[in-house]
């Protein structure tokens, strides 16, 4: 069905400073769980990572380099930030370890096909999800007293390029989003990842995907210039989701939507788009 959200006026939002420091094109960046720190990866092949000096100045204190050898497409702290995951279009996802500011290459994570496009810890730090243009999804487990991560599932079904994936914040539980126009809902069954759920209700790429505090409900955006809204319909105790679409949000965009993010403590969603707007809506309970 189509709903119209109230769209919050972003009144008290303003401009605090530009990071500059990239050669290249800036694809993403993550803040650490404290929001002390926030990481930006760039065609540049590096990583800088960003913080307050006393003075409340961002500055850069840190680059990652050397580690890859095309573009950073995607990089995501683990929840403790003693660990951040970098995912190129090399093919590779490198582990890094914090400790009191320096940081160090750990590991190299190898197997997919093409481009990685995502990477995502889940809420224990333990586990990790990748995707790439190679159409799977892989789930990667860390290896108990080291700091290496073993594949522990590859997950095929996507008949396209997979553009994110993320965790559910309280389940174990992944949900991809392809160019296939398809989001597909994996959860972990024994030692094996099945494919729980397909959400079919987007007519072109879906490029991002956003899940509230609980879990509850997410968010998904795609090339048809739709922000849909589901809402998980199995009891919070059930290990597995039953995501039921309940508003899709038409005419807020001109261009294709390529991100989202839920608020991690208020119904507020944020959505970037190719006209050049970023858009923020309220009232999403």
């Amino acid at each position: 069905q189509d709903s119209t959200m109230a769209q919050g006026a972003p009144s008290q939002l303003r401009h605090l400073c530009d990071l500059k420091g990239h050669t290249e094109r800036v694809w993403s960046v993550a803040w650490s769980s404290s929001g002390k720190l926030l990481a930006s990866c760039s065609g540049d092949k590096t990583v800088r990572i960003w913080s307050q000096d006393s003075q409340g100045q961002w500055r850069c204190n840190s680059i990652l380099e050397d580690a890859h050898d095309r573009t950073i497409r995607a990089v995501a702290w683990s929840p403790g930030e003693d660990r951040l995951a970098t995912a190129s279009f090399d093919g590779t996802v490198v582990i890094w370890t914090q400790k009191d500011g320096e940081y160090e290459q750990v590991a190299t994570l190898q197997g997919h096909e093409n481009e990685v496009k995502s990477v995502a810890f889940d809420p224990s730090g333990k586990l990790l999800a990748t995707c790439s243009r190679d159409k799977s999804v892989w789930v990667w487990e860390l290896v108990q007293d080291e700091e290496d991560y073993e594949c522990v599932g590859v997950l095929h079904g996507h008949s396209q390029d997979v553009k994110m994936v993320a965790w559910h914040p309280t389940k174990e539980v992944v949900v991809s989003a392809s160019y296939d126009d398809t989001l597909r809902v994996w959860v972990a069954d024994e030692d094996d990842w099945e494919s729980s759920q397909i959400l079919d209700g987007h007519s072109s790429t879906v490029w991002a995907l956003s899940f509230d505090k609980t879990g509850e409900r997410m968010a998904s955006v795609s090339d048809d210039l739709t922000l849909r809204i589901y809402r998980d319909a199995a009891a919070a105790s059930a290990v597995s989701v039953s995501y039921k679409e309940e508003a899709a949000v038409r005419g807020v965009h001109s261009r294709p939507i390529y991100s989202v993010a839920w608020h991690p403590n208020r119904s507020i969603i944020a959505t970037a788009a190719g006209d050049d707007a970023i858009r923020v809506f309220g009232g999403a309970g």
